[in-house]
């Protein structure tokens, strides 16, 4: 996969922002309006936040993924069934410092009716101070590659960073997914057998097995010395884990979960897991409201856009606006008002900065709310993802592939 392909992934899923069309006022064609000073300020912090997010770091964490192997080879029926049922409820969590595993513990009804939501548990200190990350479920087809059409955006709903726990919200969950149903204590016996799903160090859906060594109550680490301290029960394994394995299960011998595989400790075979019992605090907590994530500061205010035309189409049947977004002395972005009151208003967006659309986000109602919208994640010119906007917000609530009708 080419690092243009995986750059697409921040800049397609998480490059609108917060820009909502219902804050543009009405979208008419009448010449000149003072539409393009709210577009071009709000799209351009909103650009900007995008390449802070993902950006080339995150591009280069995915690239250096190595997929899963078409055929695993485990050590018995049990553990090969194991597998199959639940690596489909394991993600994979990418933000602009790395990435981390998650396990998806709850579904339920989108915002828009349609779609399916998900709940993701993972650790804080693998989405850090990020408000959203990218989230890759497991290919259907054993083997398969990860692709930008397979990213979604995940919000960061609720963050402990004591206990070391996150939520992740997402929607659109594929129908391949699997939920991970939460176990109890007072199943976990030191001596059992446990299971790990993860991506250790960039191997994609990794298994792995081993042993409960201990039950440590009140457990206190600080994984770097300038780092935060942490605090809870954990449950100490000899399951082999590793960088990438951080937030995803550890797993008892009925297919639950009982931990969430944290850090490791000096040595050998010293690994550690949060609790499920610290995960159903933190989820009872969290439900009453507590574990909101902090805002983060404001990001300073980028250059100012620049409208290099505004005026009639070469057609004469449209108003349009040209952008320069981000000082580059280069148009990448462009709004079409056609005089046909019965065409959608369209703004076409350039995120690779190669002279050419690659997003076009439609107003099919000329309502001042935005409707579907086209990616092209690969750059081919033509389209890879559909995109729903039932809030009327510029950035889409949830993405599907797109087909288009034959």
């Amino acid at each position: 996969m080419s690092r243009l392909l995986l750059r697409s992934i921040a800049l397609v899923l998480l490059g609108c922002g917060s820009l909502a069309a219902q804050d543009l006022g009405p979208l008419l064609p009448s010449g000149p309006s003072p539409l393009a000073s709210q577009l071009l300020d709000r799209y351009a912090l909103a650009r900007q936040n995008a390449g802070k997010l993902a950006g080339a770091k995150v591009a280069a964490a995915l690239a250096g993924l190595d997929q899963p192997e078409p055929q695993l080879k485990l050590r018995g029926a049990k553990e090969i069934e194991l597998y199959r049922t639940l690596s489909p409820a394991v993600a994979l969590i990418a933000t602009e410092q790395g990435m981390g595993s998650a396990s998806l513990i709850a579904l339920g009804a989108a915002a828009d009716g349609k779609a399916t939501a998900g709940r993701l548990l993972t650790n804080a200190h693998v989405v850090g101070n990020a408000p959203e990350v990218a989230v890759i479920f497991k290919p259907q087809q054993q083997g398969g590659n990860v692709r930008p059409a397979d990213a979604l955006v995940g919000r960061v709903s609720k963050l402990d960073p004591v206990r070391d726990l996150a939520l992740v919200e997402v929607a659109g969950v594929p129908a391949n997914t699997a939920v991970l149903p939460l176990g109890s204590m007072k199943d976990v016996q030191v001596g059992a057998d446990v299971h790990a799903i993860g991506h250790p160090s960039g191997q994609t859906w990794t298994y792995t097995k081993g042993l409960i060594s201990q039950i440590r109550p009140g457990y206190r680490w600080q994984p770097e010395p300038s780092g935060p301290r942490h605090q809870a029960e954990v449950i100490q394994t000899q399951t082999p884990i590793n960088p990438g394995n951080s937030g995803g299960p550890l797993i008892d011998e009925g297919g639950r979960l009982v931990g969430v595989n944290s850090f490791k400790g000096e040595g050998e075979l010293l690994n550690f897991a949060v609790s499920v019992g610290e995960v159903e605090k933190f989820l009872a907590e969290a439900q009453s409201g507590a574990h909101e994530p902090k805002l983060a500061s404001a990001a300073p205010k980028p250059c100012e856009p620049k409208v290099m035309y505004e005026g009639r189409s070469r057609e004469n049947d449209a108003l349009i606006q040209n952008v320069d977004m981000d000082c580059s002395g280069r148009v990448n972005a462009t709004l079409h008002v056609p005089d046909d009151a019965a065409k959608p208003v369209v703004l076409r967006i350039d995120t690779n900065d190669d002279g050419k659309a690659d997003a076009w986000i439609f107003d099919e109602n000329r309502d001042g709310r935005w409707d579907y919208s086209l990616w092209d994640t690969d750059f081919d010119g033509k389209p890879d993802l559909i995109g729903y906007h039932p809030d009327g917000k510029l950035k889409p609530s949830r993405l599907e592939k797109y087909r288009p009708k034959s």
